[in-house]
């Protein structure tokens, strides 16, 4: 082990550490880690300056340009009224059967956050969805984890929440992945609906896990069924009867506008499927600028659906507040993009390959399998956190270029699971168990079987399917 290459690895589980103990935030601990691999490499000043720090902090533009945007689109659901509208009328269409019910808004905060993110999302959802859940009997508990689960599968289809991955393992592996992580999250999520929520005595077809299965397929047209009636004028329906508050939400957001945030995702596989993703110079797109074409295009559907003569305003005021809500993101992701500068420096990495190729497993089985076993060390802020220190390694592994960085992304992703809905440090987890008065340690206690289950079935896809 060469000298440098050991103060390399030293100072870099030192800010680990920092960060895991929360002495350090990530977003400085991430440039300074950078900074600490130059100075050891003695990379010259003006090398650091140019290449790290600035071309760095710039590396991840396309990461940020589509968490801008659907920071953009997030601000505009929630301006409009779609959101809420969503899960009130997922609560309507389920009535009074607990089962049901919980598919139903489960279903429906997945629907949402496919076009949502950010913690203001969370507490928007959150404080309408665990009231009307508690509400029909299901434990406090339970109801914390459903819109846990159902805010973890919505985002694992929204580009926005995939900046990171972007960054480091590129456009087109990322996007790949958008479908097969979303049907593990929902699958895995409906056997949880099914062993904890008792259904009652008329909840017919969910008495039984493929009934509930099939009343998730019904539920389909049952909707599209109840948006083309409520586009009927309200006098056809409502003469003389008091509107409750509810329908008068609901009379203000059509019923098309509902729609809106499937629409990003809808046009990234749109081009997908037409013109592919690849470089323009072959006539494809880049899959990021699907991602940001889809958030603008669904901005402007909703907002034209629901208020064209508040375009503009809607608009500027959803940008100002979405920088707002991402503004930490946005650094966060510059100083990851200086670690990647620095560590694929031609004199950072004659170091440090060496190095790690004698520890690091070659076999791409063996690396699943080392991820499958340690995948709960993305809990509080820990090693494999693509948030916090898993990005940095995430850097390393990918500069080795032993294994595919189709299979790495797919083993980050699996362990995501666990963080993204289990960790008790999360600022959504944080504010669901608060605000529902449920201990976080014991949601990560309920969820950790589901969420490590989810990653197993991930990293056994990317074992089949991708190594």
């Amino acid at each position: 082990m060469s000298y440098a290459g050991a103060l390399m690895l030293i100072g870099f589980f030192a800010f680990a550490a920092l960060m895991a103990v929360r002495l350090l935030p990530t977003i400085l601990a991430l440039p300074l880690m950078a900074a600490w691999i130059a100075l050891v490499a003695q990379l010259p000043l003006v090398v650091y300056l140019d290449d790290v720090l600035l071309a760095g902090s710039m590396k991840l533009g396309s990461a940020m340009a589509v968490v801008i945007f659907g920071a953009m689109f997030a601000r505009v659901v929630m301006k409009t009224g779609i959101s809420g509208t969503i899960i009130k009328k997922a609560a309507e269409l389920a009535g009074d059967r607990p089962r049901s019910l919980a598919l139903a808004m489960t279903a429906a905060t997945t629907f949402v956050f496919l076009g949502m993110s950010g913690l203001g999302a969370v507490i928007m959802v959150g404080s309408i969805a665990i009231p009307i859940l508690m509400s029909a009997g299901i434990s406090p508990l339970v109801s914390c984890v459903l819109v846990l689960f159902g805010l973890q599968t919505g985002l694992l289809a929204n580009a926005a929440n995939y900046g990171t991955y972007i960054g480091i393992f590129g456009g087109e592996v990322t996007a790949s992945y958008y479908l097969p992580a979303f049907c593990i999250s929902a699958l895995v999520t409906v056997i949880f609906i099914y062993r904890n929520v008792r259904p009652a005595a008329h909840d017919g077809g969910g008495t039984s896990f493929l009934g509930l299965l099939w009343g998730l397929v019904l539920a389909i047209p049952i909707l599209l069924r109840e948006m083309v009636t409520s586009l009927r004028p309200q006098s056809d329906r409502e003469d003389g009867v008091r509107q409750s508050e509810l329908l008068r939400r609901r009379r203000s957001v059509p019923a098309a506008a509902l729609l809106a945030p499937a629409i990003p995702l809808l046009t990234v596989f749109v081009f997908k499927y037409t013109l592919g993703f690849g470089k323009s110079s072959a006539g494809m797109v880049d899959p990021v600028a699907a991602a940001v074409a889809g958030f603008l295009l669904a901005s402007l559907y909703a907002v034209v659906l629901t208020g064209p003569s508040q375009l503009v305003r809607v608009f500027s005021g959803s940008i100002i507040e979405g920088l707002r809500d991402i503004a930490g993101v946005l650094f966060l992701f510059m100083g990851i993009g200086m670690l990647v500068a620095v560590v694929m420096n031609q004199a950072v990495s004659a170091i440090l390959m060496p190095l790690l190729t004698t520890i690091i497993p070659e076999s791409p089985w063996a690396l699943l399998a080392f991820f499958g076993l340690a995948a709960p060390a993305a809990l509080y802020r820990g090693p494999l956190n693509m948030f916090g220190m898993g990005a940095g390694i995430a850097v390393l592994l990918v500069s080795l270029e032993l294994v595919p960085p189709v299979v790495l992304a797919g083993a980050f992703l699996g362990v995501q699971y666990i963080q993204a809905a289990s960790d008790p440090t999360n600022s959504h987890n944080t504010w669901i168990g608060g605000f529902a008065n449920v201990d976080t340690a014991l949601i990560l206690k309920k969820t950790l079987p589901y969420t490590w289950a989810m990653c197993i079935l991930m990293l056994c896809y990317v074992a089949v399917v991708r190594s």
